[in-house]
């Protein structure tokens, strides 16, 4: 059956997970692109069911990947194109999307060792989503969302992850206070920061540390910053004042690999 009102439960509840409390209260989030859902269905149990457009369903070109959803047994709905391009959240839809299953854990929960990037009040979804990109590239152990921070169940964040947002584990830091309990966990704690800052070069960055990157107008908060073992810098040459809160996080995350012989 082809859903056709906005007044369908089924239609209610996926356009009701673009407001952040929804998917918080829900544990659920949308995720769009036929290739990253594809890829999504070998995670077993991320997947909780998928929508689908009435031209995407219904076009030859597209029997594999219907035939693949049907496979895993999936739950499926089926929309007008209207309606489902009011579901979605891109320009040019392709047809398909996914409703998966959220996996934001409390950083109370986070295991005393290991690599983490900690964002503090990072605005940018396209930032964010770089971050953790860049994590699942160089093999670090998870990002920690700080206060102020873009959701990282966005949609810009999900499409910029494509992917990664699977495969990172991402913990939430609800105050800047719980800093002291990562340092009782024994973890060294960065602050990314021109301010009485040592070389990248010169900062233990093989394991057990969290890095905190900053605002990308204001830089690392100060209570964070003063409660930092240490703040750490990337020397530049150049013209430029600054780089992109992704750019850095990337050279960080780079430098720390390297410094563990690129495992």
């Amino acid at each position: 059956m082809i859903i056709t009102s906005r007044e369908n439960g089924k239609y209610k509840f996926i356009n009701s997970l673009k407001v952040k409390k929804n998917r918080t209260r829900e544990k659920k989030f949308i995720l769009e692109g036929e290739k990253v859902i594809v890829e999504s269905l070998e995670l077993n149990g991320v997947v909780k069911e998928i929508a689908f457009s009435k031209s995407f369903f219904e076009n030859s070109k597209n029997t594999d990947t219907v035939n693949s959803i049907i496979n895993h047994k999936l739950e499926y709905s089926i929309f007008t194109d209207e309606l489902f391009n009011k579901l979605s959240e891109t320009m040019t839809p392709q047809g398909i999307l996914a409703v998966c299953k959220s996996n934001l854990r409390e950083v109370d929960t986070i295991l005393p060792f290991g690599r983490y990037i900690l964002v503090d009040g990072l605005n940018d979804p396209g930032n964010l989503g770089g971050i953790i990109r860049s994590i699942d590239a160089f093999g670090l152990d998870g990002i920690i969302i700080g206060p102020g921070t873009v959701d990282p169940y966005n949609d810009k964040v999900i499409r910029s992850t494509m992917a990664s947002i699977f495969r990172v584990l991402i913990y939430k830091m609800d105050s800047k206070e719980q800093i002291m309990d990562l340092k009782k966990l024994k973890f060294k704690i960065f602050s990314a920061s021109l301010r009485k800052s040592v070389s990248i070069y010169e900062a233990e960055l093989s394991d057990n540390f969290v890095l905190i990157i900053g605002n990308e107008a204001n830089g690392v908060s100060e209570y964070l910053e003063d409660s930092s073992d240490e703040s750490i810098s990337i020397p530049i040459i150049g013209d430029a004042e600054s780089l992109n809160a992704n750019v850095a996080a990337s050279i960080f995350m780079y430098e720390s690999t390297k410094q563990r012989g690129g495992k």
